[in-house]
């Protein structure tokens, strides 16, 4: 008998012990941060999707506390339908398979997954991770598709919607659409930190500027293997500055400081606004008087066909304005590009001739602008620009109508 009590004591100590652990690691109430991963990866990047979400396995490994990695996926693969998965401590896992296939660039599907992540994964703070093709501001029609033959191009997360890789074809979202998905989710996001192209721009942030407190973007094109999440993985879950800085610090690193990069605060960006209404005014950018373009830093645009839209805005008033007008300018703009690496060329998919203008720190911003030009008017890859242009918030506070335009 003496010896049965001593084996079921033991038992007892060791089922306290196992109770005890499993309560370490169980977490009630919302958890410190969810980090939501949208990778709008039905294009040709698809093939770098697994290369990344494999990154962000490895990269969980290095997270503590009580956080939130979830992504959606949805890629080019008729075996694959679109996906939410939970990553953590280097596993993947299922929680949400969709039964058929869209767009991924579809604001009503977009709102409906982030709308469902927040509920399910409740945090005190949120990111959120834009992953894809984006060309920045540049509108066309919104959320149509685009013909095979159109080279148009506009705004985030191309789509083609048959599981290829077509080049030339899918549906995209627009920045004031996407603002507007944002706008109605019912949690705020601390930060976007955008793995696409042409963000870094007077537009988008503006346009932002309500949902989100730091946009973490490039002015220029983003590598295809994008970001390495394996490294910057502890720099999404801190959320602050200097954790936005770890990240664009890190990433530049991995493609060896070829990648010019920013960090906004989007509260500075109606001050900003102000400023370049301001000096634009200065200048009188009228309809009727063509600029002198040449040897100004660009981010997009070598040919005819890739016309240049997205001009970066310090190097074009540190030319076009006087010294004081610009000085005054200047305190308005670092205020809201509050970090910023240089970088004198990037990886480009021959959209930029870098014989074309020199980057230097004084004219280098880090964040660009459309200014608009009858040029465009003349190429039909452009026809929309500078009519779609009324359709961002930005053309509005700046008063770019006061010029013709």
């Amino acid at each position: 008998m003496k010896q049965l009590l001593i084996i079921m004591g033991m038992l007892l100590v060791l089922t306290s012990c196992e109770k005890n652990e499993e309560k370490e690691d169980t977490y009630t109430g919302p958890a410190d941060r969810t980090v939501i991963v949208y990778m709008s990866a039905e294009n040709e990047l698809s093939t770098f999707a697994a290369a990344d979400t494999t990154e962000m396995i490895e990269g969980s490994k290095l997270l503590s506390g009580h956080n939130n990695l979830i992504v959606f996926l949805d890629q080019a693969s008729t075996s694959a339908k679109p996906a939410v998965w939970r990553i953590d401590k280097g596993k993947k896992e299922l929680v949400k398979q969709f039964d058929n296939d869209f767009y991924a660039s579809d604001p009503d599907k977009m709102y409906d997954i982030l709308e469902w992540i927040g509920k399910e994964y409740p945090a005190k703070n949120y990111g959120l991770v834009l992953w894809g093709h984006a060309t920045g501001w540049v509108i066309h029609n919104d959320s149509v598709e685009v013909a095979p033959t159109s080279p148009l191009r506009k705004a985030y997360g191309r789509d083609t919607g048959d599981n290829s890789r077509n080049l030339d074809k899918g549906n995209w979202l627009n920045m004031p659409t996407l603002s507007l998905v944002l706008k109605h989710l019912d949690y705020h996001l601390d930060y976007i930190f955008c793995d696409i192209c042409l963000m870094s721009n007077a537009e988008t942030a503006y346009e932002l500027r309500n949902v989100t407190d730091y946009l973490i973007a490039s002015p220029a094109e983003i590598p295809g293997q994008g970001a390495p999440y394996d490294k910057i993985m502890p720099y999404l879950f801190p959320g602050d500055v200097a954790s936005y800085q770890k990240i664009i610090d890190t990433y530049c690193t991995s493609v060896n400081d070829k990648l010019p990069m920013t960090v906004i605060k989007t509260s500075e960006m109606e001050q900003l606004a102000e400023a370049t209404n301001v000096i634009l005014k200065t200048i009188s950018p009228t309809k009727d008087e063509e600029l002198d373009f040449s040897g100004l830093i660009y981010y997009d645009g070598s040919k005819p066909r890739n016309l240049r839209v997205h001009y970066d805005m310090n190097d074009f008033l540190l030319r076009y304005a006087t010294t004081e007008n610009y000085k005054q300018w200047r305190q308005a703009f670092d205020r809201a590009v509050i970090y910023k690496k240089l970088a004198t060329s990037w990886q480009t998919a021959g959209h930029v001739n870098f014989n074309d203008f020199t980057v230097t720190e004084e004219k280098f911003g880090g964040m660009s602008m459309f200014i608009p030009r009858e040029y465009y008017d003349h190429y039909s890859y452009s026809f929309f620009f500078n009519e779609n242009y009324p359709k961002t918030q930005w053309y509005w506070k700046v008063e770019w109508n006061n010029y013709g335009w």
